[in-house]
């Protein structure tokens, strides 16, 4: 399965012109799949979300999302803590933790997103208990040799540089969970940043920041995407992934430069 793993899109503080390229440069891929880990909004109103649909529907291939922080109504508040999602449902899909079986893949979402948290930063997310449950028992259910991905906005391991922003609430219980499960990629954004990371019992190790590369090899690998169109970058460019997932897991990660598509880097990541 090919799948191009698109995030933090951000519409309403996105770069029009690479936005208006982006379904091109997508279907140049000939994806089997698109996956947007969160983030289709700025402050979730209904013309910022009404302009994702609208770019979503120029996909030639199925869509699987989850919601980010940002798709949670940020300014009418009693939307948020009435129907926080229902924006989201209406205009991207019904389901928020959405499940799918395909050419030998198996992918759980999870919702890391919340509408209120302790504390002043409501943009940090959070995994549950409960839904840690759900993905197992999900899991459980699919083909028994199916490659299991998770789909989340909040990141689960931190980059190699230091930044202020935090990995997701519960990220290693996750992560314990996930490698129990036999889950082999975990693909997320919220950071704005690439890179891959490998969690195996007892160890983390890493790749560059800027990308993947063989030494990232290992049982189970998180791959970061960039925000792919937003004005609203971090330390690089606007930036998607190109995952090919059969028995080996590769990654590219595509970005914008000089006002066009170039990869950046690739590499073999694990043996499926």
């Amino acid at each position: 399965m090919r799948i191009v793993h698109l995030s933090d899109l951000h519409f309403g503080r996105h770069d029009a012109e690479i936005a208006a390229g982006l379904a091109a440069e997508v279907a140049e891929h000939a994806p089997d799949l698109v996956v947007v880990s969160g983030d289709f909004t700025q402050i979730g109103s209904a013309a910022e979300f009404s302009m994702a649909s609208d770019f979503l529907r120029t996909l030639g291939a199925p869509v699987f999302a989850v919601p980010g922080n940002h798709d949670l109504p940020a300014r009418d508040l009693v939307q948020r803590f009435l129907d926080p999602y229902a924006r989201y449902r209406r205009y991207i899909a019904e389901e928020i933790e959405p499940t799918l079986v395909r050419d030998g893949v198996a992918l759980v979402g999870i919702n890391t997103a919340r509408r209120l948290r302790l504390g002043l930063n409501w943009a940090e997310g959070s995994i549950g208990r409960e839904q840690l449950r759900r993905v197992a028992a999900r899991f459980e259910a699919a083909p028994k040799h199916a490659v299991r991905v998770v789909v989340a906005h909040h990141p689960l391991l931190q980059p190699d540089v230091a930044i202020s922003m935090k990995t997701v609430k519960r990220a290693d219980l996750a992560l314990k969970t996930f490698a129990a499960l036999g889950v082999r990629l975990v693909l997320s954004g919220h950071f704005h940043l690439s890179y891959v990371r490998r969690h195996a019992p007892g160890e983390i190790a890493t790749a560059v920041p800027a990308g993947p590369r063989r030494a990232a090899c290992g049982e189970l690998l998180v791959v970061q995407a960039a925000t792919t169109i937003s004005t609203r970058t971090r330390q690089e460019p606007n930036a998607f992934n190109v995952i090919d997932v059969g028995r080996s897991v590769s990654v590219r990660v595509r970005e914008w430069a000089e006002g066009d598509w170039r990869t950046r880097e690739a590499g073999v990541m694990a043996t499926a």
